[in-house]
């Protein structure tokens, strides 16, 4: 994933162009049946088993670029249900993938949640009674009180590959927000001036933008890694996801303190759009496993290995 944009970004940048981001707790957003009707949640999923084909590097551009918009969509958690499920998701509106009954992303809009718990078999069920709740983005994170009926998936994905491919998922849309912060304190400063000039000439703020840059790019850098590991040796792809993962919750946080230092009070007011990206950067980089648990996940992956092995695991 370059920094430059790709055809693919360019494209969903024109879709999402002009949506507003304000989250709706009761309705999914506006711009979800276009994103539908054009086959963004099953991009990555070959044709032959209910997807529209394209890669996983098609997809993580689009996560990346529906982030960046600041517009909240259920793409990354649908997609996982679809390519997990595959043909056999039929013409359900909307399911949603999870690891466990209690805070499910966007399950009062389902119409069943397919449950992956880490040391039991997957099943599926309908949605039944909700508790709504929300995430730091304003975005909904339910549990589900009551289920309907309850479908085993004895031949879905072992976990670890439903956790990595939706830990880079996470790491994708983490580097999308970031970019949308990127771009909106990089235009403040650029546009703010102070004392007759631009809030860029001055060397500090100038530093600051620069580290925020250093930041974006080795997430950029981590992201693409994984993306080619998973697409290239599946087998490692657990290492190269957790690199990423980790990669971008840092990045979110050193991101998303220095764009609402760089805006002072502007950065908070509701009406400014900062806040559409930077809440998100809070929210999702503890989800999907936080940095601290994907840390522990790698150093223990390499006391496993022997010293060629971890050389390799690492540099690869």
């Amino acid at each position: 994933m370059s920094t430059e944009k790709s055809l693919i970004t360019e494209v969903a940048a024109d879709v999402l162009s002009g949506a507003d981001p304000q989250v709706q707790a009761d309705a999914l957003h506006p711009v979800w049946p276009t994103l539908v009707e054009l086959g963004w949640p099953q991009v990555g999923v070959d044709e032959t088993r209910g997807g529209v084909g394209g890669t996983l590097r098609d997809l993580t551009e689009l996560v990346a670029a529906t982030a960046a918009s600041g517009v909240s969509v259920p793409l990354a958690e649908a997609s996982v249900a679809r390519w997990i499920l595959g043909a056999e998701l039929g013409s359900a509106p909307l399911v949603i993938a999870a690891t466990s009954t209690d805070a499910v992303p966007w399950a009062r809009h389902a119409s069943h949640v397919l449950v992956r718990p880490e040391r039991e078999s997957a099943y599926l069920v309908e949605r039944g009674e909700v508790e709504p709740g929300e995430n730091l983005a304003g975005e909904p994170r339910d549990a589900l009180r009551s289920t309907g009926t309850t479908t085993p998936l004895p031949h879905a994905p072992a976990h670890e590959e439903v956790l990595a491919r939706s830990a880079l998922l996470n790491a994708a849309a983490l580097l999308g927000a970031a970019r949308g912060a990127y771009e909106h304190t990089r235009t403040h400063v650029a546009q703010r001036e102070q004392f007759g000039r631009p809030l860029i000439a001055l060397k500090a703020v100038a530093n600051a933008l620069a580290e925020m840059r250093v930041h974006l790019e080795a997430t950029e850098t981590a992201v693409a890694r994984a993306v080619r590991v998973h697409e290239q040796d599946p087998g490692r792809a657990l290492v190269a996801t957790a690199t990423a993962k980790i990669t971008a919750a840092r990045t979110a946080t050193s991101i998303a303190r220095s764009a609402h230092q760089l805006h002072g009070a502007m950065g908070v007011t509701r009406e400014h759009p900062l806040h559409h990206v930077t809440r998100k950067l809070w929210a999702w980089r503890d989800e999907c496993g936080t940095e601290r648990s994907w840390s522990v996940k790698l150093g223990r992956i390499a006391l496993g290995s022997d010293e060629p092995g971890l050389w390799d695991r690492t540099t690869a």
